[in-house]
């Protein structure tokens, strides 16, 4: 397992999305994942960061937040780190920005920030489950143009 340079932060969402995040994760709702497709908050914010890498989305910053886990959990999953900072270089196009983690984790929060809008509009969609919502949403952001 590679190390996570950003175990030591925390995840934070803005408050203003707060309770659409609790009502798509299962930890906090005892739904089918079919009405509740993501597992934990950490899952939901880094879809929303997906989304807003492949949707090119500029970073937003947002002054009022709560925590929502810290960014350690994100170890269980490594690849998600990688993930991250790949992203970064890419949006930067600076190989330096890597050796600061604090800046590249604030980049992913910022760009997580800018997707959650998108991804809980998908989750919200009127005409399907939120799980079919968002596999519809990804299968169409896959889809080479």
């Amino acid at each position: 397992m590679s190390a996570n340079p950003f175990a030591s932060f925390e995840i934070h969402i803005p408050k203003k999305y707060q309770d659409a995040v609790k009502q798509f994760c299962r930890t906090s709702n005892r739904e089918t994942p079919e009405s509740v497709p993501f597992e934990r908050q950490v899952d939901f914010w880094f879809m929303a960061f997906l989304i807003a890498v492949k949707k090119e989305l500029l970073p937003v910053k947002e002054s009022e937040t709560y925590n929502a886990t810290v960014a350690s959990i994100l170890s269980s999953d490594p690849k998600r780190v990688s993930y991250m900072q790949l992203a970064v270089l890419g949006i930067t196009k600076k190989f330096e920005i890597l050796a600061n983690h604090r800046e590249v984790f604030n980049i992913c929060l910022e760009l997580a920030n800018a997707g959650m809008p998108y991804l809980i509009q998908i989750l919200r969609d009127e005409d399907d489950r939120p799980l079919w919502a968002i596999l519809s949403e990804l299968d169409s952001l896959t889809k080479v143009p």
